[in-house]
């Protein structure tokens, strides 16, 4: 038998005088863009997802975005994200080159790892990260032909001082074929300043 939840309205609570190790729980009154950071601004872009919704191709050594997958930031906001889905090549020489780009960095400037995770005890990171918008991170592993290899991205980024989108980005890094991104591809970003 289906069973329903009945509807639950959450509000602040407002405490004169709490008792000593006593907590208050409420919920906001006008949802998750009323969240305030630091005790004054508002930020509407605390957590963002997006999904590739069919599969991307690159024949080439160019860096292409991945279509789905741009998540907004703001000028001057610090972020770390998530991108992870599964790649294929048609070439077992031919390797995935993955790359983040976005509109401008801060002083801290962006930091990103590599990973495939290809089966037990067979995962490979790229040694190193990459620290710079557009360039390239590059694990030299595919299992097979045509066989689907989980990838990830993750890191984190301090945007300068222009805002637009931070994209995820993919190309063939060597030898003759093509890299397919499979759909349903995801990532996610945190604002945390």
């Amino acid at each position: 038998m289906t069973q329903f939840l009945t509807p639950a309205l959450l509000a602040e609570a407002v405490l004169d005088t709490p008792e000593a190790g006593f907590t208050a729980l409420g919920g906001l009154a006008s949802g998750p863009a009323a969240r305030t950071s630091d005790g004054a601004a508002l930020r509407v872009l605390d957590i963002v997802t997006g999904r590739v919704a069919s599969a991307l191709t690159n024949t080439t050594t160019t860096l292409a975005d991945m279509t789905g997958l741009g998540l907004p930031v703001v000028a001057g906001g610090v972020y770390v994200f998530e991108f992870s889905g599964t790649y294929s090549s048609s070439a077992t020489g031919c390797y995935i080159a993955a790359a983040i780009n976005g509109p401008s960095l801060g002083a801290s400037g962006v930091i990103v790892n590599h990973h495939l995770h290809v089966g037990v005890g067979a995962d490979t990171w790229h040694n190193g990260c990459t620290n710079a918008f557009a360039a390239t991170n590059t694990p030299a592993y595919v299992i097979a032909a045509n066989t689907a290899t989980p990838w990830r991205l993750d890191g984190s980024v301090e945007v300068g001082a222009s805002g637009g989108l931070l994209v995820p980005q993919f190309a063939r890094d060597s030898g003759a074929g093509t890299i397919t991104i499979q759909a349903g591809a995801w990532g996610w970003l945190l604002r945390i300043a």
